[in-house]
């Protein structure tokens, strides 16, 4: 059985980073507000 190896001996990469923890939270609140603004704004008519 042949065995099949890659043609360079770099290392595997790794998964890219995380994006960071304020990024995250930036969207979880920009999208909250979105939500928040949409259900006043249906809720007021």
């Amino acid at each position: 059985m042949e065995s099949i190896r890659p043609e360079t001996t770099d290392p595997i990469p790794l998964r890219a980073a995380r994006p960071q923890f304020g990024t995250i939270l930036l969207r979880f609140v920009g999208i909250l507000a979105v939500a928040i603004a949409v259900l006043a704004f249906l809720y007021s008519r």
